[in-house]
């Protein structure tokens, strides 16, 4: 009779848990995390080609005015290739249907309070002295003035997470989908955040 050796079971048992993960995992992926994965995929490659267009910066650039001119120049280039874009372009109403409860789950109730506080600082609509009233329309550029909401860690978790440059935050009781690269609200979920 051979032995195996405890190296080879080792190996042997990494793998089928790594499968056996990889398959859960893929298995959970649910139909509006699909969609709104998808349509994240296609904006990026959208901005790609948008910001090869426009004359890149050093990466070693610090001169304000620099960077916001190339920011500006991609957000103009990106608002014309997305000049049709509506609110559930990127949030289908699959993905609303399965974001909606996990942040409401996340938020709502007493247990939810620490989270709700969290969403309330750098919110605009909450934090006093900020800019004037942000209007909530998908291809607008978001202030630069105005700050930006902190997102609870415990929800970032739930939700599916971002590629980088592409930013969750909270608009009030809204939840936007923001592109920090040329500072524009891609889409919205109107009153996800529970009003305590």
């Amino acid at each position: 009779m051979r032995r195996v050796s405890s190296g080879r079971i080792l190996k042997s048992s990494l793998l089928v848990l790594l499968v056996f993960g990889f398959t859960a995992f893929a298995q959970g992926e649910t139909e509006g995390v699909r969609e709104f994965n998808a349509r994240v995929k296609s904006y990026l490659e959208l901005q790609k080609r948008v910001s090869s267009n426009v004359p890149p910066l050093a990466t070693t650039e610090t001169d304000p005015a620099k960077i916001a001119m190339r920011t500006k120049a991609l957000a103009n280039g990106i608002q014309q290739a997305r000049a049709s874009a509506k609110p559930g372009d990127i949030f289908t109403n699959q993905a609303a249907r399965e974001f909606r409860p996990i942040i409401r789950g996340e938020l709502q109730g007493k247990q939810g309070a620490p989270s709700r506080d969290t969403v309330k600082t750098g919110n605009p609509t909450e934090e006093e002295g900020t800019t004037g009233k942000i209007v909530l329309t998908v291809n607008t550029p978001y202030p630069d003035t105005a700050p930006r909401s902190s997102v609870p860690a415990s929800l970032l978790l739930n939700l599916p997470s971002l590629p980088k440059g592409l930013e969750y935050r909270f608009l009030g009781r809204h939840l936007i989908l923001l592109d920090s690269m040329s500072n524009l609200i891609l889409d919205y979920l109107l009153d996800v955040v529970p009003k305590a």
